[in-house]
């Protein structure tokens, strides 16, 4: 359940607290790296463009607007980027379902699937969902 904290999802300060996350709160992966665009639709101010830079398997930054130069870019609804958030989507459902259409160097998809994954990265985004609404 989420509460109503005036962090909104995708928001400006949802994102500034996605960056917060540390690279010693993460285990380091020196070979998955990825420049992630991602393309929200139907969110309550209308399209979201936002990345995500992982290096090393880290999360190392996040913002809104376009990266010039992404390995790989998802194109979502706002509700399934919600759900996806929240636990209630796994991303590989997502991607084959095409819930996630991706664009751009899949293998770079397998990388970050690798982060995905991880139990710290998901740690970190299940207490950042708690302190956020829709």
């Amino acid at each position: 359940m989420t509460t109503d904290t005036g962090l909104r999802f995708l928001s400006e300060p949802y994102l500034a607290e996605l960056e917060q996350l540390k690279p010693g709160d993460q285990q380091a992966l020196p070979h998955v790296n990825v420049r992630l665009q991602f393309h929200a639709t139907g969110t309550p101010e209308g399209a979201v463009d936002y990345y995500v830079l992982i290096g090393h398997g880290v999360v190392m930054g996040a913002g809104r607007g376009r990266l010039a130069d992404s390995d790989l870019a998802i194109t979502a609804a706002y509700q399934d980027l919600a759900d996806f958030q929240a636990g209630d989507l796994h991303a590989a459902t997502a991607f084959v379902t095409g819930q996630f259409a991706v664009t751009g160097d899949k293998a770079k998809l397998l990388e970050l699937m690798v982060v995905l994954q991880s139990g710290r990265y998901h740690e970190f985004t299940a207490d950042l969902w708690s302190r956020t609404t829709r």
